[in-house]
C-alpha cells in the first residue's frame, strides 16, 4: 500500500501543477488510475462558499491541477459536491471551483437529487441515497482537504466522500449515529462502496483547532495521493501530528486492517517526512475513551463539550436548520439550545456564518483534566 506526500510550499500554479505530477508518477503516472474514455467525477471539499484564503475548501489552484492531469490521461473529467448550506453551483462560484471548471470546460454538476445503491456487504448501512451522478462515473477521485474537525478529529479522503450525502439527508444520519464510533463505521461503510480510483489531499494550507469552518488556516506544503483513501488518512493524521489509533475513522479502519500503520505503508516523496502539530478541535478533548460506557453516557454533559452561543450570533438560522435532533429554535433574532435534545454533533458550530458556536466543556471534564 503506497501513499505520495509531496512538498508544495504554495498555490502557484507551477508548484501545484509540478507537485502533483511528482505524486501521480511515484503512483505510476495518471494513466494507472483513469482510461481513456473514462469519465471521472472528482469529489472536491466545497462545505461552503467560501474564499480559497479561509482554508475551508479544496484550493482551486489543486482541482486544476487534477483536472489537467485526468484530461492528459484520455478521460472527461466532471466536477459534483453537495454543500453543507447552499447549492454546489452558488458554493463554487464564491470558492473559486467553478471558475477553474469553466477554465477547462469542465461540467459542474449539482448534487441535488439521488439514486438508492445498495451495499448489502455494510456494517451499518446496507443501502446508500448516494447523489445521482456518483451512478454516471465510471472513476471517482477524492480531492479531500487536509482538515481538523470537531466531531470527527480530521477530515480527509475518507470523511470527504460524505459529501455523496445530498442535503439535509446528512444531518438524518448524524441523528442515527451519535457516537463518534458508529458515525465512524457508516463513513467507513460509504467509502468502501464509493471505493474512489484515486484520493489526493490538499494539504498546502490546512486548517487547526476548530474545523471543518471555523479553524485557523496553517501551512503544511504538502499534497497527499494514494489509491486507498483510509491508508491516505493515516499518512495525513501523522503528518498533523495526530495519533491516528485514536481518532474515530482512522482507528476503526486500522482495527478492521483496511489499512495498516504508518509503518506498513509505503510513504514516498519529497514530503515523507514531514510532520506538523495542528492544534486539535476542542471537542476532541473527551474522557468518554477512558470510562465505561454507562458512565460516559450517564456524564454525557460532563464529560463532552457542548455548544453555546454568543453574542455575535445574527439569528440567521442556519444552525437550527442543520440540527440534527431540532435542538435549536431562533427566539428573539437569538438561536436558543434545547440541551436535552442536544447529541454534541457539533453541526451548529460547522455551519455558523458568524463563528458564534463555542464550545465549553462540561465541569467534570475540566476537573480530570486538571488532574491527570
Amino acid at each position: 500500500m503506497k501513499v505520495a506526500a509531496v512538498n508544495a510550499p504554495s498555490y502557484d500554479r507551477a508548484v501545484v501543477e509540478q507537485g502533483l505530477d511528482e505524486a501521480l508518477g511515484l503512483l505510476g503516472g495518471v494513466e494507472k488510475f483513469v482510461a481513456p474514455g473514462d469519465k471521472v467525477l472528482v469529489k472536491p471539499n466545497m462545505l461552503e462558499g467560501l474564499p480559497p484564503e479561509k482554508a475551508v475548501t479544496t484550493h482551486p489552484e489543486v482541482l486544476r491541477a487534477v483536472l489537467l492531469a485526468v484530461k492528459a490521461g484520455g478521460a472527461e473529467p466532471f466536477v459534483g459536491d453537495s454543500p453543507g448550506t447552499t447549492g454546489t453551483l452558488k458554493a463554487a462560484e464564491k470558492c473559486g471551483l467553478a471558475a477553474a471548471c469553466r477554465e477547462l470546460d469542465v461540467p459542474l454538476v449539482p448534487f441535488d437529487t439521488t439514486v438508492d445503491i445498495p451495499y448489502p456487504a455494510g456494517t451499518t448501512v446496507q443501502k446508500f441515497a448516494l447523489a445521482r451522478p456518483y451512478a454516471t462515473a465510471d472513476k471517482i477521485i477524492s480531492l479531500a482537504k487536509m482538515k481538523t474537525h470537531t466531531f470527527m478529529g480530521i477530515t480527509g479522503a475518507a470523511k470527504n466522500l460524505f459529501g455523496f450525502i445530498v442535503g439535509i439527508r446528512k444531518a438524518q444520519f448524524h441523528l442515527r449515529m451519535q457516537a463518534r464510533p458508529e458515525f465512524a463505521a457508516m463513513l467507513i461503510d460509504l467509502a468502501s462502496l464509493i471505493k474512489p480510483a484515486l484520493s489526493i489531499v490538499d494539504g498546502i494550507v490546512g486548517m487547526e483547532g476548530n474545523g471543518p469552518r471555523n479553524g485557523n488556516p496553517v501551512s503544511a506544503g504538502v499534497i497527499l495521493a494514494g489509491t486507498d483513501c483510509f491508508a491516505v488518512d493515516v499518512v495525513m493524521a501523522e503528518i498533523m501530528g495526530f495519533d491516528p489509533a485514536r481518532l474515530p475513522l482512522t482507528a476503526l479502519a486500522l482495527e478492521r486492517s483496511l489499512t495498516p500503520p504508518l509503518a506498513g505503508i509505503e510513504l514516498v516523496g519529497s514530503a515523507s517526512s514531514v510532520r506538523r502539530k495542528f492544534v486539535p478541535p476542542r471537542s476532541m478533548l473527551t474522557l468518554a475513551d477512558r470510562i465505561p460506557g454507562w458512565a460516559a453516557e450517564l456524564g454525557r454533559s460532563q464529560l463532552t463539550a457542548r455548544p453555546e452561543i454568543d453574542d455575535t450570533c445574527i439569528g440567521c438560522g442556519l444552525c437550527a436548520a442543520h440540527c440534527p435532533p431540532g435542538a435549536m429554535i431562533v427566539e428573539g433574532g437569538k438561536v436558543r439550545i434545547d440541551y436535552a435534545k442536544c447529541i454534541r454533533c457539533y453541526c451548529c458550530q460547522e455551519h455558523c456564518p458568524e463563528n458564534a458556536v463555542h464550545l465549553r466543556e462540561g465541569g467534570a471534564l475540566r476537573l480530570a483534566r486538571r488532574l491527570l
